[in-house]
């Protein structure tokens, strides 16, 4: 190949545009939220962001791991984005947190399998075999509470079949989470009158991978869609 064809193609090649490289998503399993059983994504958060990812002209990538790990992949920059967590100062040090792309505060609520076993207050959570995700943030009391017998799930269907099966006393889980998962899995299981006050959740973002234009496109797109019929239409799929 002589000298001009190949000087020929270096041209070529700086000058023709780079493709964009796909936004890689770690999602894990939490209907109606995100739904994962790959190939196929869904879930309330999936769809938003399919919908702001299309109006923004952006790839999107999704990536099916429980939730622990989603987390250790952003601090390493092995995936991009997180749908739906709340923000703590640990997980500050690794995520930013797009302030103009959040969603709205859940509670969490206490499912119990027994009548005796139903929570009024905090207190009530010593000595019970609690089941929680692993990588979830509750709340201080229990999160650093080094004292309360827990067990990290994968999931939290996992976690309710856990107490069918007389596993474990209680699983704490997000408000809307429980109701969906005790609906579609038709379990008769008791939802506990003291709830935890939910804080709101965001579209967060790796450190190791922020890209600020990126971030402003999509999160307009997402609001754009929030406060539009799609969003609204996308909403009620998920939520009775």
């Amino acid at each position: 190949m002589g000298k001009m064809t190949i000087s020929l193609l270096l041209w070529l090649c700086c000058c023709l545009p780079l493709e964009a490289a796909a936004l890689r998503i770690a999602v894990n399993d939490a209907p109606p939220y995100r739904i994962v059983n790959p190939p196929f994504f869904g879930g309330y958060y999936i769809e938003l962001i399919q919908a702001a990812g299309k109006l923004a002209g952006l790839e999107l990538q999704f990536i099916g791991v429980p939730l622990k790990r989603a987390f250790q992949m952003l601090e390493n920059g092995e995936a991009d984005l997180m749908l739906g967590p709340n923000r703590t100062p640990e997980r500050e040090q690794f995520l930013l947190f797009l302030d103009n792309a959040s969603f709205p505060a859940e509670d969490k609520v206490f499912i119990v399998a027994r009548p005796e076993m139903v929570i009024h207050a905090l207190s009530d959570l010593q000595g019970k075999r609690i089941d929680v995700l692993a990588g979830a943030d509750y709340h201080p009391d229990i999160d650093r509470a080094g004292l309360l017998n827990k067990h990290e799930l994968n999931s939290y269907s996992q976690g309710l079949q856990r107490l069918l099966r007389n596993r474990s006393d209680l699983v704490i889980i997000p408000e809307a989470q429980a109701d969906y998962l005790l609906r579609e899995l038709k379990l008769s299981l008791i939802k506990s009158p003291f709830h935890l006050r939910g804080t709101p959740s965001y579209l967060a973002w790796s450190r190791r991978t922020y890209d600020a234009p990126t971030a402003l496109k999509l999160a307009t797109g997402l609001q754009q869609v929030l406060e539009g019929v799609q969003g609204k239409t996308i909403r009620a799929r998920y939520f009775r």
